[in-house]
């Protein structure tokens, strides 16, 4: 572990690390790492090149005329930058990625689907005629996490499909496919990344899926009920804290490999199937970046990058014995009643084992803590999905409290969240009852009346569901839905990765860095374009003079 330097040149990252030495001492470098000298990738003199952002159609009207010849739309810039990015490699390359059930009428499939599997073909097929070239081997992981054990998840026909569309110069790729759950459908690989000789990454909350993601002219839909764009976001990341996703990685892959059934097991109930290039377990490669290979450093960028295990995996940290969470009051408040359990779910509010192995709550909590301006998060949701199948808790009670004390504090919250409702990209149903209603009953815990809390909650809040122009909705109808996984504070420092902040328990990965100029493009790239057109609709706004629509059932 490296130790923390007496500086304070990065105080957000030195809380950060300060909180994960207590929670999670012995879980570094595995699951979470602090590094020196990365570097946000940027591309030729484009100062936001380093996040791509999709559908990218900020203020778009239905009277726009047609996009000049020759311009890339942005979800065309995040394919591109995913094929050179693997078309590069020299090594390696991972993908990891969640997936959904191949079956009729199913919006996507296990592994990446449609154009994202094209570019993640066609990267791999250049890099693979220049490895032919200089006589050497790329190792290729791809890892999709599934509601499981799903038996549509096929990774011998990915593969094989792979194969027949790289060509001839796959003979040269090793390929390592799986795919994984380590606890039914409650936990399982969540983390989307693409992984390259452990120095670039790109990273984030963007799902492989093209029917989501990919903005291909008309709004269709690979099943029923119609679709539209996802908004989200990733980052490219070059540099020590690639090799940082790197580790945690082969934590998962090393379960994976133990727990494999390394042909079809349709018959029995399989946590992991998993595909080499003859099936024969003595070629899996459990791990590729355990041993600390010197890695370049081509920047002056500090990041924390940090993983979760979700539950199946590792139990408890044994060096974190002593590791007690932060006292929370009414903890029952986030329980929910599940009738295949003898008492409610609170789990991830009160498992002290859980978060010694799944930190990464820890360090977003320690990361809001240090909020002495402003909070933005650009979420899904807050609160987690409490219904049948999943019944997780309905928030993260500490988390929400640490929102509810910066509040309190004078520190201007904002929160931009997905549009409540079925069928995808929301856990709730209606905004008001289900998401402020844990941000009223936190906060009245802590103040002395119902006033207070109502004029802490519209001197402080800003609140809002995602639109992404004067339209209310995309052609057709089809709302507008959020799935990034931004935490910003005080224009400073900021999380990006694929761990939401409501309670789950799957793997996930993500970066902290506190950097100012980073943090102005991400908001100038992103943030304020997602607040400029979602302000009007905003539930609470203290910038209004009271209390804005909705306010009178709070």
């Amino acid at each position: 572990m490296q130790p923390l330097r007496n500086h304070t040149k990065t105080p957000y990252l030195d809380a950060i690390v300060d909180e994960l030495t207590r929670a999670s001492k012995g879980m570094t470098p595995q699951l979470w790492e602090l590094t020196h000298d990365n570097m946000l990738d940027r591309v030729g003199n484009d100062p936001e090149s380093w996040i791509l952002q999709v559908p990218g159609r900020w203020g778009w009207s239905p009277t726009d005329p047609p996009a000049p010849p020759g311009r890339k739309t942005a979800a065309a810039v995040l394919l591109d930058r995913i094929r050179t990015t693997i078309g590069a490699a020299t090594e390696t390359v991972d993908i990891t990625g969640f997936g959904v059930p191949n079956m009729p009428f199913s919006p996507a499939e296990p592994f990446p689907d449609g154009r994202f599997a094209e570019a993640m073909t066609d990267g791999l097929r250049e890099a693979a005629i220049i490895a032919e070239k200089n006589h050497k081997r790329l190792t290729v992981r791809i890892m999709a996490g599934v509601l499981g054990p799903d038996r549509t998840a096929d990774p011998w026909a990915f593969r094989d499909r792979m194969r027949r569309s790289i060509g001839d110069p796959a003979k040269v790729i090793d390929f390592n496919v799986a795919s994984m759950t380590t606890r039914g459908i409650t936990s399982y690989n969540h983390t989307k990344f693409v992984l390259v000789d452990g120095e670039v990454v790109i990273h984030g909350g963007i799902n492989w899926m093209t029917n989501f993601y990919v903005e291909d002219g008309s709004f269709g839909a690979r099943g029923f009920g119609g679709t539209a764009p996802v908004t989200d976001l990733d980052i490219v990341l070059r540099g020590p804290a690639a090799r940082s996703a790197g580790y945690f990685l082969d934590q998962l892959w090393t379960w994976a490999c133990k727990n494999a059934a390394f042909c079809p097991s349709w018959t029995k109930t399989t946590p992991v199937w998993l595909a080499t290039n003859t099936d024969k377990p003595t070629e899996a490669r459990p791990t590729l970046y355990n041993v600390r290979m010197p890695t370049t450093r081509p920047g002056t960028l500090d990041v924390v990058a940090v993983g979760s295990l979700g539950f199946g995996i590792l139990d408890r940290d044994p060096m974190s014995a002593s590791y007690q969470p932060p006292a929370a009051t009414a903890v029952e408040q986030a329980e929910v009643p599940d009738p295949f359990r003898p008492r409610p779910n609170n789990e991830t509010n009160t498992n002290r084992d859980f978060m010694t192995v799944n930190p990464d709550a820890n360090a977003m909590r320690a990361l809001l803590a240090m909020a002495g301006q402003t909070i933005v998060l650009a979420q899904q949701d807050i609160t987690g999905y409490t219904r049948w199948p999943l019944h997780h808790p309905h928030f993260d009670v500490r988390l929400i409290d640490t929102l509810v004390a910066r509040m309190i504090a004078g520190v201007k919250v904002r929160i931009i969240i997905s549009n409540p409702g079925e069928p995808d990209y929301s856990n709730i149903n209606d905004v008001e009852k289900e998401s402020l209603e844990v941000l009223r009953k936190r906060l009245r815990l802590v103040t002395d009346s119902e006033n207070d809390m109502k004029r802490v909650l519209h001197g402080s809040l800003q609140f809002a569901t995602i639109r992404v122009s004067d339209q209310p909705t995309w052609p057709g109808g089809y709302k507008y839905r959020l799935h990034s996984k931004i935490i910003m504070v005080d224009d400073i420092a900021f999380y990006v990765g694929s761990r939401n902040v409501y309670p789950d328990t799957t793997q996930d990965h993500g970066f902290f860095i506190e950097d100012a100029t980073a943090a102005a493009e991400l908001n100038r790239s992103f943030l304020d374009k997602l607040w400029k057109y979602s302000k009007p609709g905003a539930i609470i706004d203290w910038e209004r003079s009271g209390p804005s629509r909705g306010a009178a059932k709070l």
